[in-house]
């Protein structure tokens, strides 16, 4: 009797080894076969395979708007491509499984690749959160149907995002690159990032800084600031220092002592936007790293899904969450405090009916990021996936953990007229902090015992004199808080609050992207773990003289319809009919910019090794000025920095000096490179 046959496609082979261990120990009605992707296999055509007219970089021909959309092989997954196209080819299946990651993305990856290759089979959805294998069996166990609204109104956004985003970036880089005479890239994202960034560094760059004093109090066991009530501020300007310091007496009196009782719950649960702020404040990874860990871990079934905008777990997910307490309490450090959590039945059934933590209503396509069921075991981590693997485990047992509770003083001194202010907490109960003393910078400082009315004599007045400071350039930490919150950069209340809804620019899972794109094309640069913009980055968003595509505004209003398209709010036809009038209408706009770009400087590093013509500094890479040679040296080789003066020192037939390495194995080693006959060789 023939028996039904499916082709499950995972979106990597590290997913489809796990789904096909799985699916070895179980008793299905068809037999499943296994393929995978390896992530995107196919991307929409560039321009000039649409028309020919538009390989030209001409403005009379923008803006380009194919009259259908059309998928293109990507060169890195031809093999990929082919095999899958070979299998669906055979007429073997009755229908395909889309086990690709359970979101937006995961969606725009398979029906890409189903559009391109001309697949008519019915497909069923592999939806999971999770790799474990008791999550694996029940996602295999329960096949969505593709026609499910969900998945339905999820692939039609993830389509309608793509081509947006195309347009917008392909028609308005050519505007921009022709009118300003050198390659500016612009995107619906990238281009607000970029102008946040910018705005800061010019706040920095025209920053002047002015002197003021503060005046300290020395007193028993404390100290006090002179503080004006009325402007509030401890500020006071030089030249009115002395006349406040001739009124000060030998003595300060206790005009009031006030203290209130504070408890700070535990945060919330990591989405991937507040798990990259706190690898990026705990230890300087950046949020590429952080997401690049995340997925990692995932793939090692030891986290949920990484790329959510959720802080909450869903009620279901809860009523279990002892299994995932287990797995934290076999790590050593953790074992005590799970095991007092685990034995306290009621706890964990109050925090799992609160709304702070658990909330079906509050959650998107995924929940919260948190550890699985999985115990670490013998798996082997990096350094680097420790940390993060750490960071959420701290954040679970947080939540189970008592608020950090705390008496804050707050006592006002008067002497000769003039008051003085200080403030200190005494801890009551350090609650879920016991965590995180390793990141403790500095202890708690209480006050002493003060009464009202109280007279304390004055050891010393101090005069500090001070300079007023630029604000701080971004990190990757406070610029993706900056793209989360964008609505601190418009004015509009209304549109403040579309920003609000649409969660800022971008998403977890391509802010980070977006910030590296900006770090290799040359506007943004990092000095340290500070993010600045560059003269060019500074030019771009003169030269676009607020452009709409300069403002959140955009990728705000856009990003609310795409989640409208999700949500069964929007008709995908009508998002479509507007997106192709706002294209035409905001490429006509950026026509009509005056745009000045300063020319890029040519640094010259050497000499070809290969024709003798120049080698200058590119983004990426040293390449020979001669466009009919090939050759070029890439500036971050396997991980390693590849700098200007290792670029001299190659062209001059020198060695360089010894940069350290991440071959594809993972392993670290250090070497020197060297030329020979234009190509590189490693000197151990």
């Amino acid at each position: 009797m023939y028996k039904v046959r499916a082709l499950l496609i995972a979106e990597k082979p590290s997913l489809m080894r796990d789904i096909e261990r799985v699916y070895k120990r179980m008793q299905l009605p068809y037999t499943i076969e296994f393929a995978s992707f390896v992530g995107h296999v196919v991307e929409l055509k560039e321009p000039h395979e649409y028309k020919k007219e538009w390989k030209k970089w001409d403005l009379a021909v923008l803006p380009m708007m194919p009259e259908r959309y059309e998928f293109r092989v990507k060169k890195t997954a031809y093999k990929v491509y082919k095999e899958l196209e070979q299998k669906l080819k055979t007429g073997r299946y009755d229908f395909v499984i889309n086990a690709c990651d359970a979101g937006m993305e995961g969606e725009n990856i398979f029906y890409s690749f189903y559009k391109k290759v001309g697949c008519k089979l019915p497909v069923k959805r592999f939806w999971t959160s999770q790799t474990t294998d008791s999550a694996v069996h029940k996602a295999l166990t329960n096949l969505l149907d593709d026609n499910d609204v969900l998945i339905r109104n999820l692939r039609n956004a993830a389509m309608y995002r793509m081509i947006f985003d195309w347009l917008i970036g392909l028609n308005l880089t050519r505007v921009a690159t022709v009118k300003g005479g050198r390659t500016i890239k612009v995107g619906r994202v990238m281009t607000p990032t970029l102008a946040i960034v910018v705005q800061r560094e010019l706040e920095i760059r025209n920053f002047k800084p002015e002197p003021y004093a503060q005046i300290e109090l020395q007193l028993p066991e404390m100290t006090a600031l002179w503080f004006d009530p009325i402007q509030n501020t401890n500020k006071i300007q030089p030249d009115k220092v002395q006349e406040i310091v001739a009124r000060i007496t030998e003595t300060a009196l206790v005009k009031e002592v006030k203290t209130e009782r504070k408890a700070w719950p535990a945060p919330q649960l990591h989405s991937l936007l507040e798990l990259q702020k706190e690898a990026n404040k705990f230890y300087g990874f950046t949020s590429a790293m952080t997401l690049k860990i995340a997925q990692s871990l995932y793939e090692k079934k030891l986290i949920t899904y990484p790329r959510t905008e959720s802080k909450h777990l869903p009620t279901a997910f809860a009523q279990n969450i002892a299994a995932h307490l287990e797995a934290v309490g076999t790590l050593d450090e953790y074992q005590a405090v799970a095991s007092d959590i685990l034995g306290n039945k009621a706890n964990i059934a109050r925090v799992s009916a609160s709304r702070r933590y658990v909330d079906d209503k509050k959650l998107t396509d995924h929940h919260a990021i948190t550890v699985t069921d999985v115990k670490i075991g013998r798996k082997k981590l990096t350094e680097a996936e420790s940390k993060v693997y750490h960071l959420i485990c701290k954040r679970l047992l947080a939540i189970f953990l008592p608020a950090y509770t705390f008496d804050k003083t707050t006592v006002i001194l008067q002497s000769g007229g003039e008051l003085f202010k200080q403030t200190g907490n005494t801890i009551i109960e350090k609650g879920y902090t016991t965590l995180y003393e390793a990141f403790r910078k500095k202890g708690e400082h209480p006050l002493p015992a003060l009464q009202v009315d109280q007279l304390l004599p004055i050891e010393d007045v101090r005069v500090l004199a001070k300079m007023t400071e630029p604000p701080p350039r971004y990190t990757d930490s406070t610029l993706l808080d900056a793209m989360f919150h964008a609505g601190r950069f418009v004015e509009d209340a209304q549109l403040q609050r579309i920003l609000k809804d649409a969660e800022g620019i971008g998403t977890s899972a391509t802010r980070a992207e977006i910030m590296e794109k900006l770090l290799t094309i040359g506007m943004l640069a990092r000095q340290g773990k500070a993010l600045a913009a560059t003269d060019f980055g500074i030019d771009v968003i003169a030269s676009l003289d607020n452009h709409d595509v300069v403002s959140p505004i955009l990728t705000a209003v856009w990003s609310k319809k795409l989640k409208d398209i999700v949500d069964g709010e929007l008709n995908a036809t009508t998002f479509y009919r507007e997106m192709l009038t706002f294209v035409e209408e905001t490429t006509a706009r950026m026509k009509a910019l005056q745009m000045e770009v300063a020319e890029k400087e040519i640094v010259v590093v050497g000499r070809c090794p290969l024709c003798k013509e120049p080698v200058i500094e590119g983004f990426r890479a040293y390449t020979c000025q001669n466009k009919a040679c090939k050759f070029a040296i890439s500036k971050v080789l396997m991980k390693g920095k590849v700098t200007p003066t290792d670029a001299k020192k190659l062209l001059t037939g020198k060695e360089t000096r010894e940069i350290r390495f991440t071959w594809k194995s993972g392993k670290k080693g250090k070497a020197r490179l060297k030329l020979a006959e234009g190509k590189l060789e490693f000197i151990f």
